[in-house]
């Protein structure tokens, strides 16, 4: 279950990375509802999905790095910012949500599931 838990997560990740480019926002939601079913069931193992999460921070697709850093947030802070602070160096879409990120959950504006 949870290997395929993070393969679907992993392949809604880089679909949302994709529709973020080119600017398609019903591709972003379908994405994105696939990236919560996903990280539900990693939420349900023993460690909530921290070392699943852990191990896609070294993904080479950014938002699959965005996301999973995102959801890292509440379980390994110094890690995820870190992550989010590299792809947010970045340029393009996939930076500028990364950064978002980072600004809303040091703000704590931002609740991550």
């Amino acid at each position: 279950m949870t290997k395929t838990a993070i393969e679907r997560y992993v392949s809604s990740a880089v679909d949302h990375g994709r529709a973020t480019r080119i600017g398609d926002s019903r591709a972003c939601n379908v994405a994105y509802g696939f990236i919560a079913e996903a990280l539900k069931a990693l939420r349900g193992t023993p460690d909530r999905g921290e070392a699943a999460l852990t191990q896609l921070l070294s993904h080479p697709d950014e938002s699959v790095r965005t996301w999973a850093s995102t959801h890292l947030l509440p379980l390994n802070e110094t890690l995820a910012c870190r992550v989010l602070e590299g792809v947010a160096a970045n340029s393009g879409p996939v930076a500028f949500s990364a950064a978002m990120v980072l600004k809303g959950w040091r703000a704590g504006r931002l609740k991550v599931p």
